[in-house]
C-alpha cells in the first residue's frame, strides 16, 4: 500500500490520541457532591465529594475531554496533522508551517451509577427486617469544541481549544420500607468549559526504522465553573447548578511515540497532569469551612492504532487508562479529609475519513471499561486546514 494510505492511517492515529483525553468536567459518575458528612475523630466532619467532582477536583480538566476523558475533553496532545504532505525522506506529524487547521467538534457523554443500600438486620439468612435504600443516578453532557492548530515550525506546532459544555443530571433515591418512598432530583447547567493550549514538538524524523517522538507541553485554565465556585450554591449552601470546569490550573507534559508499519501506525502516549492547589476560602455550611485544596495528579498511558483501509479512510482502534490520586481538602480548623482516588479506563473504536486535501470527517466512540470512567462517548470532528503561506 501506497504512502497515502499511510498517511490516512497516521491522521486516524491523530484522532484517535485525541479521544485519550477525557473531559474531567464530563467523564465522571453523577452524585451531588455534597454529600451527609460523617463524623470524624480529628474535628470538623470530612467533606464528601461525589465521583462527578471528585474527578473535576483531581484531574483538572473533561473530555474531556476527556477526558477525559477525556472526555471531552477532557485532551491528551494530537501528534499529526489530517492534510500535512509527508516528504519523501522525513516523516512528518505535525501541521506543516503556516498551515492552519480549524478543528470543530461536538462531543457527548454518559454515564450512569447504580448502588444498592441495606439497612436491616438478616433474620436466619432467609428474610430481612429494616430499610432498603436504592439509589440510581445518570448524567448526560455535551461539549462544543472550537479548536486551532498552528505549524509554528515543520517541528513545532500551537494548539489551541476553547469548550462550551451543557450538563444535565438527574438522582432517583428509593426508600423501601413499610411505606416506600422515592425522590427524584435533577440540575443542569450550561457555560464556557476549561479553556486549554498546547505546545507539541516532533523531536526526531523517524528514519532508520526509529518511532517518531513528539513532545507535548499542556495547559489547562479554569475558565470554567469550578466544583467549589460560589455561583454553584444558594445562600443556604445548597448545590443548585453543575460544574463544568475543574476549577484549578493544570499543566501535562507527556510524550508520543508514533510507529508506522505499512498499512497501520501505532501510537504509545505517556504523560503526567499536575493540578495546582488553590485557595477556596468559603463556608458550605455552618460546620465546614474550607481553606485549601491540593487536586491530586493523574498518570496517564494510552495505545492504539490505525489501520489504513485505503488511501482516505482508516479504522482506529485505541485504550487510554488514567491513574487519578485524591483530592486533599482542608478545613478552617485543621482537619483534613483526602478523597478516594481513581481508575479510568476507556476503550475507543473509530473511523477517519479524508473527505478532501483539506478536510477531514471522524467519528469515535468509547466505551468505558473501569468503574470510574463513563458510560458511552461518542466524539464527531470535522477538521479543514488553510495554507496561510
Amino acid at each position: 500500500m501506497d504512502g497515502r494510505a499511510v498517511r490516512s492511517a497516521c491522521a486516524g492515529v491523530a484522532i484517535l490520541v485525541m479521544m485519550g483525553s477525557v473531559d474531567a468536567a464530563q467523564a465522571d459518575p453523577v452524585t451531588p457532591w455534597w454529600l451527609s458528612p460523617a463524623a470524624s475523630a480529628g474535628g470538623a466532619a470530612p467533606l464528601s465529594l461525589s465521583g462527578n467532582d471528585v474527578f473535576l477536583a483531581q484531574a483538572a480538566g473533561a473530555n474531556g475531554q476527556q477526558a477525559a476523558p477525556p472526555p471531552g475533553t477532557p485532551a491528551l496532545p494530537e501528534p499529526s496533522n489530517p492534510t500535512a504532505p509527508i516528504a519523501p525522506n522525513v516523516m512528518g506529524v505535525l501541521t506543516r508551517k503556516g498551515v492552519l487547521v480549524i478543528d470543530p467538534s461536538l462531543e457527548y457523554q454518559h454515564t450512569s451509577v447504580n448502588t444498592f443500600v441495606a439497612g436491616g438486620v438478616a433474620l436466619l439468612n432467609v428474610f430481612m427486617i429494616g430499610n432498603f435504600n436504592a439509589s440510581q443516578q445518570t448524567s448526560d453532557a455535551v461539549t462544543a469544541t472550537l479548536g486551532f492548530r498552528y505549524g509554528i515550525t515543520d517541528r513545532l506546532e500551537g494548539e489551541l481549544r476553547v469548550p462550551y459544555m451543557y450538563r444535565n443530571s438527574t438522582s432517583v433515591d428509593t426508600l423501601v420500607s413499610t411505606t416506600n418512598f422515592q425522590q427524584t432530583t435533577g440540575m443542569e447547567a450550561y457555560a464556557l468549559g476549561d479553556i486549554e493550549w498546547a505546545l507539541h514538538y516532533q523531536v526526531n524524523d523517524g528514519q532508520q526504522g526509529w518511532p517518531v517522538f513528539v513532545a507535548n507541553f499542556r495547559t489547562k485554565s479554569n475558565t470554567g465553573t469550578g466544583p467549589f465556585d460560589n455561583v454553584r450554591f444558594d445562600p443556604a449552601g445548597n448545590e443548585i447548578s453543575l460544574p463544568t470546569g475543574s476549577g484549578f490550573w493544570a499543566v501535562e507534559p507527556s510524550v508520543t511515540m508514533i510507529i508506522p508499519s505499512d498499512p497501520a501506525v501505532f501510537y504509545v502516549n505517556t504523560g503526567y497532569l499536575y493540578s495546582i492547589p488553590g485557595t477556596v476560602d468559603r463556608t458550605f455550611d455552618p460546620t465546614h469551612f474550607i481553606t485549601t485544596v491540593n487536586p491530586g495528579g493523574a498518570v496517564r498511558f494510552g495505545m492504539g492504532m490505525g489501520v489504513a483501509l485505503n488511501e482516505k479512510v482508516s479504522f482506529l482502534l485505541g485504550y487510554q487508562e488514567d491513574f487519578i490520586s485524591g483530592t486533599l481538602i482542608n478545613f478552617g480548623n485543621g482537619s483534613s479529609f483526602t478523597t478516594s482516588s481513581l481508575s479510568v479506563g476507556v476503550l475507543n473504536v473509530g473511523m477517519n475519513w479524508q473527505t478532501s486535501k483539506t478536510s477531514t470527517f471522524n467519528i469515535n466512540l468509547g466505551v468505558g471499561v473501569t468503574r470510574d470512567a463513563p458510560d458511552v462517548d461518542l466524539l464527531v470532528r470535522m477538521p479543514f486546514s488553510l495554507d496561510l503561506n
